[in-house]
């Protein structure tokens, strides 16, 4: 314990000493905290006060406000109470502004209303700071109109940089596209049983010496789906397991990026979720999902060939199957297929006819 007669700037320098030992930079101090580490002479509050004000004075401590207006004190590192101590007033100010909001970064209106700043007085400030590489500006994804700053040492949030899918503020389509096909193939794979097939048919051809030659054709290969009861179907982990050692991302995912791809997919009709979530199984088997990711996208204003893309279920596919007036269309009724305003276009559209 420090003796009574110590110098306020000794009992300054040994509270603040004990403090770094025993807290968390960023951890809020009561009077409480600060008189359990038994630097404060006889618990004195008004030592306590005096000694506070001098560090916050020294940039050592910072004031903060906590419910009831009781005051509470944050940590603040040697380094970063030297940059304080040689900015003005309102430099500082707008530093512990900036400082107060960590890696979220703010808005340069919040900032103004916060300190009460005339706006040129702000961007004089502003300006200052950034030149001496105190604080920057962050583009954020959800607000990109907006002017934002935040401390130059530290990393921006993924709610200001929307994370993984967003490369320099803007939304990594063609990355999404590749993880999520990887996802659905990888998906597909685990979801069909392939049956095993004959050895191919066997075809006998003429040659040109005029001896015959036996060519054997591949065998199709052939799936069918598991059983209702089947438990492997691939789980949120595995799949981030395999997304995340397939080389295909230059960063590693964690399962809630993943989880929102399951859900882009499911919401596509190409996966289906099962037991609420925590596993997968994909609509189409492994042959037709690398079909359709090998097929090139239609260029601008190209159209499908009639014909192209029709299946074996007609119903789903005409105005029919989704129709909500179905069950009460029938020939010479109200709602009837000779006065049905979608029908004749998509015969015309798909079938060419």
């Amino acid at each position: 314990m420090a003796s009574a007669g110590s110098s306020g700037g000794e009992l300054a320098a040994a509270l603040y000493d004990a403090c770094y030992a025993q807290f968390e930079p960023d951890q809020l101090l009561n009077q409480h905290d600060l008189f359990g580490l038994d630097v404060i002479p006889k618990n004195d509050l008004s030592t306590l006060l005096q000694v506070t004000q001098s560090l916050v004075d020294q940039k050592l401590f910072r004031t903060h406000q906590v419910q009831g207006g009781r005051l509470a004190w944050k940590l603040i590192s040697r380094e970063d109470a030297e940059k304080l101590q040689n900015l003005s007033a309102d430099e500082s100010l707008v530093f512990n502004v900036i400082h107060s909001v960590a890696r979220q970064g703010i808005w340069v209106r919040l900032i103004q209303s916060r300190t009460n700043l005339h706006k040129s007085i702000l961007d004089r400030c502003l300006k200052s700071l950034e030149g001496k590489n105190y604080i920057k500006s962050v583009h954020n994804v959800k607000f990109p109109t907006r002017k934002m700053y935040m401390l130059s040492g530290l990393a921006p949030s993924e709610e200001v940089t929307g994370g993984a899918w967003f490369t320099d503020g803007v939304l990594d389509a063609n990355f999404i596209s590749s993880v999520a096909g990887f996802i659905e193939y990888t998906v597909s794979r685990k979801s069909w049983y392939e049956v095993p097939g004959d050895r191919g048919r066997s075809k006998r051809l003429k040659t040109a010496t005029g001896k015959a030659d036996i060519k054997t054709e591949p065998a199709e290969k052939a799936y069918i789906p598991f059983p209702a009861h089947y438990a492997h179907y691939p789980t949120v982990q595995m799949i981030t397991s395999a997304v995340n050692g397939s080389g295909i991302t230059p960063v590693r995912l964690g399962e809630d990026r993943i989880v929102q791809l399951l859900q882009m997919l499911c919401f596509d009709k190409k996966l289906v979720s099962l037991n609420n979530g925590t596993s997968y199984k994909s609509t189409k088997n492994p042959d037709i999902v690398k079909a359709n990711q090998a097929r090139k996208p239609l260029a601008e204003g190209e159209e499908i060939p009639p014909g192209q893309g029709l299946g074996k279920n007609g119903m789903t596919e005409s105005p029919c199957g989704p129709c909500p007036s179905f069950r009460l269309c029938s020939p010479g009724g109200a709602i009837s297929p000779e006065t049905c305003e979608y029908f004749d276009p998509w015969m015309e559209k798909v079938l060419g006819f």
